[in-house]
């Protein structure tokens, strides 16, 4: 069940609004998210305030997944989402009108990514901490077309396991810590704080992988639409602005925002949440790697597995556009982040 939360933007905020927007009338945004500690952007940017400060009337609509929140994107519920690459590419791939302008985390200087998954067995299924090859004839539980089911197949590959060798289980987030304590899963394969969660509530439960897939290239995505880029491009620039230095208060300040996150992701306590919240690098800079890495690694990974109905180029889903602005825009919100290289900078 979706839950909405609505923040009027009151100038009284915070000071200093940005220069180009000073004059503008307030416009609106709405902004899908998940129950995933990766979100502290957005739910930074509610609470703190930044989005008011650059002209937005921010309201954020939940979702149990990223397939969910396509569908709201797509329905008018919402001009923005951030959420995984995974649903992103098969949705482009069945024809979807969406569009990357962001990263909700990531490395813009990195060819693979996947830092913010897990997989946790439970000491009932016998599988020793570091050891994939152990979860062979396994039930493994994950949600379905998200990107728990990415990784997990990406670190089967990577040790040599084929998917027909486990049992894979379509379970919702929410339910994965229970479906391992009660024994209806043998493993989970989730992102934070999920993963987690289950080791910190889940007597007994093993780390088997955190992060290291090789192979993946999964970061965090921010999503709209062709019709919101043609309908609302200011809104999508302040936008961009605003989560720029959401983004950096969220690095500079885990501790603090792994609190804010206690406020919108239930059932983690504040310590699992503080630990879960330093997994992911919030960055959501765009490089030739983001172009690059989904044609070499993660469509043709997802088409080899059937996850994709067909091939296509993600340099035609990809506008940087609104990135560029707020980096120009607002440089110091990136200035604590390493450079991009310029064989790599998108133009």
């Amino acid at each position: 069940m979706r839950r909405v939360v609505l923040v009027l933007a009151v100038a009284a905020l915070m000071a200093g609004a940005a220069p180009h927007i000073v004059s503008g009338q307030t416009l609106q945004v709405r902004i899908g998210a998940a129950y995933a500690t990766d979100h502290a952007p957005v739910f930074a940017g509610v609470e703190k305030g930044f989005f008011a400060k650059h002209g937005l009337d921010a309201k954020v609509i939940m979702y149990p997944t990223g397939v969910e929140a396509i569908n709201g994107l797509l329905g008018g519920a919402q001009e923005v989402n951030v959420m995984g690459t995974t649903p992103f590419l098969a949705g482009v791939s069945n024809g979807l009108p969406l569009v990357l302008i962001g990263h909700l985390h990531g490395d813009p200087n990195r060819t693979e990514y996947a830092d913010n998954y897990s997989i946790v067995a439970s000491a009932k299924s016998g599988v020793t901490a570091g050891n994939i090859q152990a979860l062979k004839g396994k039930r493994i539980a994950t949600p379905f077309g998200a990107g728990g089911e990415l990784y997990l197949l990406g670190m089967l590959d990577q040790d040599g396991l084929k998917t027909s060798e486990v049992t894979m289980l379509n379970v919702k987030p929410s339910d994965l810590v229970t479906a391992l304590r009660n024994g209806d899963a043998d493993a989970i394969s989730i992102w934070e704080p999920w993963g987690s969660t289950a080791l910190a509530q889940v007597p007994g439960a093993v780390l088997i992988a955190e992060g290291g897939c090789r192979g993946c290239y999964d970061p965090g995505t921010v999503l709209t639409s062709t019709r919101v880029i043609a309908e609302k491009p200011e809104a999508l620039r302040r936008f961009m602005v605003a989560f720029a230095e959401s983004e950096q208060w969220v690095r500079q300040n885990f501790d603090a925002a792994a609190e804010i996150n206690m406020r919108w992701i239930p059932g983690v306590d504040l310590e699992t949440m503080k630990r879960a919240i330093r997994r992911s690098h919030y960055d959501s800079r765009v490089s030739r790697y983001t172009r690059d890495m989904y044609a070499e690694k993660a469509i043709p990974f997802l088409l080899g597995q059937k996850r994709l109905k067909k091939s296509f180029d993600p340099a035609t889903v990809i506008d940087p556009q609104f990135y560029l602005y707020a980096e120009k825009m607002a440089p110091q919100f990136y200035a604590d982040l390493p450079p991009i290289p310029e064989a790599i900078r998108l133009k």
